[in-house]
């Protein structure tokens, strides 16, 4: 196995194609829900504006860690010399990454004002958007 990490030793899903289809899919996601929302003229789309910058700011500090990470281990991870678990920065990133999409979601059972729970799926969309955006940014800098 090469000691340098290239594209074709990445899993389908981190392959460049993938990562544009996610990025579409979420772009067209948040595209359809703000048109389906705003069809009722009782929800204000000023927090859904809010929630999907905010997804895109975490989404893409998301990625950036993501991205450091697998570079500097996944060729170890490949070789099987560490797990995930072992990685530094790993377990700390797990958890952000559960807190940045579990929380605003399970909170979600909570929030009684429609126009946050809108705010909440326009961030989910805006932190996978941006999230796999990162990700690609990175990928593409690995050689072929």
């Amino acid at each position: 196995m090469s000691r340098k990490l290239t594209r074709s030793l990445l899993p389908f899903y981190m392959k460049l194609p993938v990562f544009w289809a996610f990025i579409v899919v979420s772009l067209l996601g948040q595209l359809l829900w703000i048109f389906a929302v705003s069809q009722d003229s009782r929800i204000d789309l000023r927090w859904a504006i809010f929630g999907y910058a905010l997804g895109v700011i975490l989404g893409f500090m998301q990625g950036e860690w993501t991205a450091r990470l697998w570079q500097r281990t996944y060729l170890q991870v490949l070789k099987r010399q560490l797990t995930f678990w072992q990685a530094s920065g790993a377990k700390s990133l797990t958890y952000y990454t559960c807190l940045a999409l579990g929380l605003p979601v399970a909170g979600s059972i909570f929030i009684q004002s429609t126009a946050v729970l809108v705010g909440i799926q326009s961030y989910v969309f805006g932190f996978v958007g941006a999230m796999n955006l990162a990700l690609l940014l990175w990928v593409r800098q690995i050689p072929k």
